[in-house]
């Protein structure tokens, strides 16, 4: 029953709408829209104030100035729309005077071809799309209240629109629709809002405040119908202004609303949001506020036309749709970027349209010109947009002198290149393929001696004007700089041991210099090549060092311990959450179990027995894990510092080991980086577990202090000792060979001291450079 109702209402609702629009259709099809605003002047005569050039007066050269002397054959103070509006409603009959002369008409075509086009077509092209919008998006969201509110607000958005040709006949059902539809968009719209930031718990206005905005506009609209039936002096300019303003005042308090609302959530994730609502509003609104409805208020003028200002209003639906289909938003931040870049160039571009036409064109009104310029601004505005929008150069141009494209093939075939000579060959080819040159080459220049040696592509480089210009500008040496000579031009590619890399491009085979698109596009592909020859080159030193660490059996380099050190942390912390997630939590459900039937079940006394057995046994398998866990991955170490984590653990080792420990740590006050405090931490761990399975000694004693930039730890116990042989033989002990490494990784020192008659110590060494406060915090 109750979807019958809802059927039912909205087969009713459609059916009231279209009719609506059919008669305002008609109407504007049927009757003629004059054209005519009419002031009384002191003498209480009317003249024609203002003259709609699509309008039949605009056909018909009726000027501003004419007296008005009859209507329908009655004085124009008994037609009722001159009398309420000002304006010619339905008419069969008109007479005006001009100079003393006066001219009278009797055939008025309902329609011609303007008034067919601006009053007819477009109005309900734009209705029948929005009304459109408004079914899709009512099927595809039937129980989203906010869709529902939206469909009206298309609806109302397109009923408004339509109505304002009908509206401009003096009809007067036309002008209640236009009238409500008018007051209630800005409503609507604030009702949308409420019930869109619902979803995100943001509580925009309270429904009162919207139940009263309802009432004082559907208010107002009333009070205008009512004026249409009884004469109330000179009401009507009154409610028209109050119209004006009252939308105004609404769109801005909804703006304030929002501006308030987006500096209070501003550091959110819901910033972009109403970053959104703002630029929808900005954008509808505003042209037809400050350039139609303020002005007509207050001064009598439209700066634009009313149906030309209306048209903004459209994007809001558009927008909304958007906005409520596809859950996304706009990226404000780079339309704003965009829109002040091209309001900016368009404000150039149209003084230097405008200041000369103001020279040659003399017979303009002050509101003509604001109208030109506004036009000639918006225009240059949609241009620039449109042509980066969707890249109108391609078209005309060939594809060849696309750069943009072109270095991105470029990069994309450079990322797959692994030897230094392919990319050579690569580059020459692309500069050949790209430019109308004949010769294009990549020579090696040797600062020391300044000779050259061409590496690939053609011969025929300049030698002695390079030299020159090298000679006189001494600070050419980064990848893209420029080298401009008498017979082409240098790009440095890169710099390496005392020499330059250089792309060298011959002149162009058609005589003309290279222009800035060409030579920002060769600085770029320098510049990238140069990059890739800097992977090189550590790809290169990486490997040379590597083969003679090999081949003359010489210590890993630090930078690769460090590596694998941290590879090694990583592959730990990673088994320390496998291990904590998987295991131990299958462990505890076993132990819950057992536990509940243990409390639950009347077993007999072995079973019990055996039970309790397997749980002690669950639960020494329990803390074997978060010991493992805690090894694996040293818990607060980030959170509490080097010198609790140390604590931490030698409280451990205290419950486990047959030893005294003492741990002063008092004199350390460097901050460090997680790298160093887990060194430290892992090299303490490492000589507590020899301590524990090998020194036999009664106490370990520990001192972590550090002075300026040195961090010192010292170790001593009373055990068995190492002998001397031991202590420097790696293969002997390799806990102790994994300290030395450890801290060669970090660039620090070690020394290890022990005899024959008992005793271990360890002094370390790490000087760490000046931290990042942040990276520390952190």
């Amino acid at each position: 029953m109750k979807l019958f109702h809802r059927k039912f209402y909205t087969a009713g609702l459609t059916g009231l709408i279209l009719l609506m629009a059919l008669y305002l259709v008609y109407v504007t099809m049927t009757q003629t829209y004059i054209g005519i605003n009419l002031n009384q002047n002191q003498e209480g005569q009317w003249e024609v104030s203002a003259v709609d050039p699509i309008g039949w007066a605009g056909h018909h050269d009726i000027q501003t100035g004419e007296v008005l002397v009859e209507v329908n054959h009655m004085q124009p103070d008994e037609h009722r729309s001159i009398r309420r509006y000002g304006v010619i409603g339905d008419i069969e009959q008109l007479k005006t005077r001009k100079q003393g002369v006066e001219s009278e008409f009797t055939t008025f075509p309902s329609t011609n071809s303007d008034t067919l086009l601006y009053h007819t077509i477009i109005p309900s092209i734009v209705f029948m799309i929005l009304f459109a919008l408004s079914s899709f998006i009512y099927t595809r969201k039937k129980e989203d209240r906010t869709a529902l509110i939206l469909s009206l607000f298309f609806l109302n958005v397109g009923l408004g629109y339509l109505s304002a040709g009908a509206s401009a006949r003096a009809d007067i059902i036309a002008r209640f629709i236009a009238g409500l539809s008018f007051m209630m968009t800005p409503t609507l719209f604030l009702h949308f809002l409420v019930t869109y930031f619902l979803r995100y718990r943001i509580y925009f206005i309270r429904f009162r405040t919207l139940i009263i905005l309802y009432g004082v506009n559907l208010l107002i609209v009333l009070i205008d119908t009512f004026s249409f039936f009884f004469n109330i002096g000179g009401l009507y300019s009154i409610i028209r202004n109050t119209h004006l303003i009252l939308f105004s005042f609404e769109i801005f308090w909804c703006l304030a609303v929002l501006v308030s609302y987006y500096v209070k959530y501003r550091k959110t994730i819901h910033k972009p949001v109403f970053q959104n609502m703002i630029f929808g509003i900005v954008v509808s609104f505003f042209p037809f506020i400050f350039l139609t409805a303020l002005p007509s208020s207050f001064f009598g003028v439209d700066i634009i036309p009313p149906p030309v200002s209306a048209v903004f209003i459209i994007f809001l639906p558009i927008f909304f749709l958007y906005l409520v289909l596809t859950n996304r938003l706009f990226d404000i931040d780079f339309i704003n970027s965009r829109l002040r870049y091209y309001s900016f160039i368009s404000v150039i571009l149209t003084v230097l349209i405008i200041g000369p036409l103001t020279m040659v064109v003399t017979n303009i009104t002050i509101i003509g010109w604001i109208r030109l310029t506004l036009s000639i601004y918006a225009a240059c505005i949609l241009f620039f947009y449109l042509e980066e929008r969707f890249d109108f150069k391609p078209r005309f141009m060939s594809k060849k002198h696309n750069f943009q494209d072109r270095l991105d093939q470029f990069t994309k075939d450079i990322s797959n290149i692994l030897k230094r000579e392919d990319l050579d060959s690569r580059l020459i080819r692309e500069v050949k393929e790209v430019l109308p040159v004949a010769s294009v080459s990549l020579v090696q220049f040797h600062k020391a001696d300044a000779s050259f040696k061409l590496i690939e592509g053609d011969k025929g480089f300049p030698e002695h004007g390079f030299r020159y210009q090298y000679k006189e500008n001494n600070d050419v040496n980064e990848a893209g700089d420029l080298v401009r000579l008498a017979k082409g031009k240098c790009f440095i590619i890169s710099e390496r041991h005392e020499s330059l890399h250089i792309l060298w491009v011959d002149n162009k085979l058609n005589h003309t210099p290279f222009n800035q698109d060409e030579i920002s596009w060769l600085k770029t592909m320098a510049h990238y090549t140069g990059i890739v020859y800097q992977n090189f080159q550590l790809i290169e030193g990486v490997t040379e060092e590597l083969k003679q660490s090999m081949y003359q059996n010489n210590e890993a380099p630090s930078w690769l311990l460090r590596l694998l050190f941290n590879l090694s942390e990583k592959e730990r912390a990673r088994l320390a959450y496998d291990l904590h997630d998987s295991a131990l939590q299958e462990q505890l459900v076993w132990y819950r179990k057992v536990e509940e039937l243990l409390e639950e079940e009347k077993l007999s006394p072995p079973t019990e027995r055996t039970l309790s057995q397997v749980k002690d046994g669950l639960l020494d398998v329990v803390q074997q894990i978060r010991d493992t866990c805690t090894f694996l991955r040293p818990p607060f170490l980030k959170e509490t510092g080097i010198v609790q984590a140390l604590q931490h653990l030698m409280d451990y080792y205290r419950l486990h080991a047959n030893f005294f420990i003492t741990f002063e740590g008092s004199q350390f006050t460097k901050q460090l980086d997680h790298e160093h405090s887990l060194a430290i931490y892992r090299i303490v761990q490492e000589l507590l577990n020899n301590a524990l399975k090998h020194s036999k000694a009664q106490l370990v004693q520990f001192d972590l202090k550090s002075e300026g930039d040195m961090v010192v730890l010292n170790y001593k116990d009373d055990g068995v000792g190492l002998p001397l042989q031991e202590l420097n033989n790696d293969s002997q002990s390799m806990g102790l060979a994994g300290i030395r490494q450890r801290v060669r990784s970090l660039q620090g020192d070690v020394e290890f001291f022990s005899s024959s008659e008992g005793g271990f110590e360890l002094a370390m060494f790490l000087q760490i450079k000046n931290q990042n406060p942040y990276k520390t915090l952190k």
